[in-house]
């Protein structure tokens, strides 16, 4: 009997340790692939193509830089496009502070520009903050090559003064999230002599009035603090990050040929998408949200003695003639709203103009027979600089910035 029982524990004791060993060694290689898989992803993450070289082709791309060697372009594009957000209270996030050869970004949330004035701005010079989305930073080209960058410049040489713009343009930022973030530098303390706001594009894009991050954010809220799990934890790792990338593979299987099909296809809008995209209630609820802005934004402009300007921007759906466009292959997704609602709010102002401090610039493009973008929907070099143009001429005509020419006369 004893026999028998010391046989029994002799057994259950080898089955113990082989289990234990098994989930040792199961651990260890596992916690080897993450390590693995975290160089890989580090090496693939540091030399990994921009979105858009990896969407369109150097080639393309290229193209679309004229004076500019491959390298050069390859740099530009990698400090525009490597900078993660970093959270910002109220906003949601912001641009990071950055400092590179082509763009850099200031710990206070503005882009640099040709230059830049200092932080806080002196009272002495005319202090401009501009406000909108990745079109006004200025992804793709240089710190003086943005709007406002060339702004500055024109604004100086028309009103004879010294005149310093500070670009508070940030990707993927619409007018609410403009407004929000010019009433807490208003709240701060540091009040500008003029506040301009470009928009257009990314009000229709975020039609729902919900920032990036708001289902990251809404996940997290729902979640509570403490409700962290393994789940959320190993989807953290490397591992983590191979499985989603399995995942997507596997889901996207029968669109693999996605881009090669484009390359031989005409993207013209089809009758379903023209549906999705010309719902008259989107469009009017993000015309009426802009309004509101508008308003507010006004509001809180008079109380602190600051000249606010809106500008309606010129987007690539609207008035240009896309055989020009390098890269309007597979259509513009959730931009596609934006076509309809430009002809929807332009039929609006001519019942309702806007007044004086609204400057229509969507019109520009229009006739234009060269090429303006140099991705899906920013802003060339040349085209920013035509545009900060535009609306310097449209502050002069106005009279909505007085110089030092016009004070003395």
């Amino acid at each position: 009997m004893a026999k028998v029982e010391n046989k029994f524990i002799h057994k259950l004791s080898s089955g113990y340790h082989f289990t234990a060993l098994t989930l040792v060694n199961m651990l260890v290689a596992l916690f080897v692939l993450n390590i693995i898989l975290f160089a890989i992803f580090s090496a693939s993450d540091h030399f990994r193509r921009d979105p858009v070289s990896a969407e369109f082709g150097h080639s393309t791309v290229n193209s679309a830089y004229p004076g500019l060697s491959e390298s050069e372009i390859n740099a530009l594009l990698k400090e525009t496009w490597s900078r993660p957000y970093i959270y910002e209270p109220y906003t949601q996030f912001k641009e990071r502070q950055y400092q590179g050869y082509y763009v850099n970004v200031d710990t206070n949330g503005f882009r640099a520009t040709k230059n830049q004035g200092t932080w806080p701005p002196q009272r002495e010079k005319l202090n401009i903050f501009l406000f909108g989305g990745s079109t006004m930073f200025g992804y793709g080209v240089a710190d003086d090559q943005t709007v406002a960058s060339y702004l500055q410049e024109s604004l100086m040489t028309k009103l004879n003064q010294d005149v310093r713009v500070y670009n508070f343009g940030r990707g993927d930022y619409y007018s609410t999230q403009e407004r929000i973030l010019y009433e807490n530098i208003l709240v701060s303390g540091v009040i500008p002599d003029v506040a301009i706001f470009v928009d257009g594009l990314n009000d229709f894009y975020y039609n729902t009035n919900e920032p990036l991050f708001t289902g990251r954010f809404r996940e997290f809220v729902d979640k509570g603090k403490g409700s962290t799990s393994v789940t959320d934890f190993i989807s953290k790792t490397s591992l983590g990050r191979a499985a989603r990338g399995l995942r997507y593979r596997f889901t996207n299987l029968f669109q693999e040929d996605l881009h090669s099909e484009r390359q031989n296809e005409k993207k013209d809008v089809d009758l379903n998408t023209t549906r999705k995209y010309a719902d008259p209630k989107t469009f009017d609820a993000v015309i009426q949200r802009y309004l509101q802005n508008k308003k507010l934004i006004e509001a809180a402009s008079e109380s602190f003695d600051v000249t606010p300007i809106f500008v309606w921007q010129p987007v690539p759906t609207y008035h240009y003639d896309q055989h020009y466009h390098l890269f309007s292959e597979g259509g513009y997704g959730k931009h596609s709203y934006s076509q309809y609602g430009y002809e929807r709010i332009a039929e609006l102002l001519q019942e309702t103009p806007l007044g004086d401090n609204f400057l229509w610039c969507a019109d520009i493009q229009k006739n234009k027979t060269v090429p303006l973008y140099i991705d899906t929907v920013h802003y060339s070099d040349s085209f920013s600089k035509e545009l900060a143009i535009e609306i310097a001429d449209l502050i002069i005509n106005r009279s909505l910035i007085v110089g030092t020419d016009q004070m003395t006369k």
